[in-house]
Formats: C-alpha cells, structure tokens, sequence
C-alpha cells in the first residue's frame, strides 16, 4: 500500500496542523505497519495573489466535475497548478479535510478535482478528519456532493459536520480530530517537555480565533477579553498562546496594556503547546485546537466562537458543558468563571474524549 496524504499540514505554523497530521500519521503506522505514507506538497496556485484568476478556472474545473467530463477536469487541474505526474503511483488517498471544507476555503474545488481524478485513477480514496460548513454555497454543495458521493470512505471529526452532510444525502462516519490520537501526555512527558519555561504555578491560556482580523475591531474583542480576564482572575498572570499570524498580530498589539507572555509558533511547535496547557488553570479563547488539547490534559476550557461551527462541534463531540460563546458576550463569560471555579474539580467527570486507535484505508477494514 503507498498512500498518498494530503493536506499536509507537518509543517504549518498552526499547532492543531501539526498535531493532526503527527495523529493521522500514528493511526496509519499503527494499522497498516508496511505502508508507504507519502506526505504530498501541492503546488502553489498560478499567479497566487490574483483572486479573480483563479476563480475563473475554478468554476470550470467545478462544471467539469459536475458534468464527469474527466478529460476537462484534468485539464482544469493542470491550469491550477495540478499536473498529472501529481497521481502517479498512489492506490490509496488519505484526504486530511482539517480546516479546508467550507465556504470560505480558496482551496476547496481544487481539492474536490485532485480526490476526483484519483478514483477515476482507480485509488482507495478516504475524505476524512474535518469539519464541513458550507454555509448557503450551492456550488460547493453540489460539487462536494458529486465527488463525496465516489468516495470510498468518509468521515468528518464533529457532529454538526455530520448532519450537514446528512442533509445533502451523505452519510458519513463520526470519527474524532486525529489530535486525539495523540493521546494524554503524562506529567513526566510534559516537564519533559518545557523544562525552561518556568511556568508560575497558577496561569491563564489565552488564544486568538479565526474569528478575529488583522484590524482595529478585532483588537477592540481582544482587549475587552483580556480585560474582563484581569478583573476577574487579579493577579493571576496570563500567557497569550499564538499559532496564527492573527494571533501574534493581536498578542504584539496589546502585551504593553496587559504584561503577558508571549508563547507563539513559528518557534514553539504542538506539543510545546500542549504541555504548556496542560499546566495552565484554564484555556480561553477560539481556537479549536487548543481547546482539545485543554479537553485531552484534562483542563477547563472556555470556547469562543471561530469562522465556522467547529467549535460547536467539539463541544458537542465532547459533551463538554459550556456552550461556545460569542467574543462579546462578557455577561456569560463571567458566569463561566465562576461556574469552572465551583466545579472544576468535577467539569470533566461527563466529558467524552475520543480514543482513537485505528484508520480505515482499504476495503477490507472494518
């Protein structure tokens, strides 16, 4: 078996990447030990920064597959930067959705035309790890419908995904984020981890969201967080946790008002990250996986909303029982203080983390 894996997300700066593809990577060595996994890099798009460009050779390449005109399709691929040398000598395709499958994704009909070509080509496709939210794009819908329907396996990481693609006719598994692979690192891990940080006995993790922008609004939502943060938990210092070019603009823009540390990719990678909040006494913020990495340590976590409804569906998944919150909500964020300060020594009793152990790559899997 030579698998072909995409997107590969090893080297992003964004730790919940790097944790899904180093999961997805366990689950495969762990359940076929004499695979080839091949992480596969796709070329930038033809003239990158021109949006309209690209667009026009995007919606060809979507009536191509809605018309199963293969020989368009492949031809759309190539003005995309997508060659035919790309296929060759893969049978099977291990499609990491990660944050790819929704509206807003510029990267979307490219990747429906590559998992396309690949099971005319014959291969064992498997779609899964993501999150679908499609909003009102019937395009995309249709398109995603046309190439989900050919695949050999598909999953999504959370239930609302699930019931979106269950509304279009799909019915896809219900499989958790490949981070929870990862399992619980254990304390010797994590000391082992961060033995320089010095970390003060008693923090708060604070994260950005795909939410927020690079803008004076987004600022305005960060300050007014971290301000009610500092009133409610005084004295107690806070650490801006940023893997996001977002998140370190907001982190750099408000440490003078607020004093906090700064622990940030591209130098820190994941698993710095989470024994970092496996120390921390909660973890706010929108950032979807941070707050698993919180949920696998066993650490209270407040969810703030992000640009699709993945994090509902972690909250869901886990069964977590605080509900995502808007980022100017501060009536309930208080309220969550005070709750996770009264019960969290039993917040996690009722929580369901995913244990994941296994991947389905082949027909014969069960």
């Amino acid at each position: 078996m030579r698998i072909a894996y995409f997107i590969n997300t090893f080297k992003s700066m964004n730790w919940g990447g790097q944790a899904t593809s180093n999961g997805i990577k366990k689950l495969v060595e762990q359940t076929y030990p004499d695979a080839e996994f091949v992480p596969l890099n796709l070329p930038s798009f033809p003239l990158n920064k021109i949006r309209i460009f690209r667009s026009f050779w995007e919606k060809k390449l979507a009536k191509a597959i809605l018309d199963d005109d293969r020989n368009k399709v492949v031809k759309n691929l190539k003005k995309l930067n997508i060659d035919e040398a790309f296929f060759n000598g893969f049978d099977t395709v291990c499609f990491n959705g990660e944050g790819a499958v929704h509206a807003k994704s510029g990267h979307l009909i490219r990747l429906l035309g590559i998992l396309y070509e690949f099971k005319k080509r014959g291969a064992f496709v498997a779609a899964l790890n993501q999150t679908v939210d499609l909003g009102d794009n019937e395009l995309l819908k249709e398109v995603l419908h046309k190439v989900y329907s050919m695949v050999d396996y598909l999953a999504v990481r959370e239930p609302v995904s699930q019931r979106e693609l269950q509304k279009l006719g799909l019915e896809p598994a219900l499989i958790g984020d490949a981070a929870y692979a990862l399992g619980k690192f254990s304390d010797e891990k994590v000391a082992s981890l961060i033995p320089d940080l010095k970390l003060p006995p008693k923090f708060i993790a604070v994260t950005g969201s795909s939410y927020l922008k690079r803008n004076k609004k987004s600022i305005k939502m960060m300050d007014n967080l971290l301000s009610e943060i500092e009133k409610f938990y005084q004295g107690i210092p806070i650490y801006f946790l940023a893997n996001a070019k977002t998140d370190i603009y907001l982190a750099h823009k408000l440490q003078s008002k607020y004093r906090y540390t700064i622990f940030a990719a591209p130098e820190e990678k994941y698993e710095r990250a989470i024994a970092v909040i496996a120390k921390a006494h909660l973890v706010i913020g929108g950032r979807q996986h941070p707050n698993i990495f919180a949920a696998m340590q066993g650490v209270p976590f407040i969810p703030l909303q992000g640009n699709t409804h993945k994090m509902e569906g972690v909250v869901e998944l886990l069964e977590y029982p605080i509900e995502v919150l808007e980022w100017r909500d501060h009536l309930k964020l208080n309220e969550n203080f005070k709750r996770i300060e009264k019960e969290r020594e039993r917040l996690f009793n009722e929580v369901k983390v995913p244990e994941l152990s296994s991947i389905r790559l082949d027909p014969s899997s069960k």
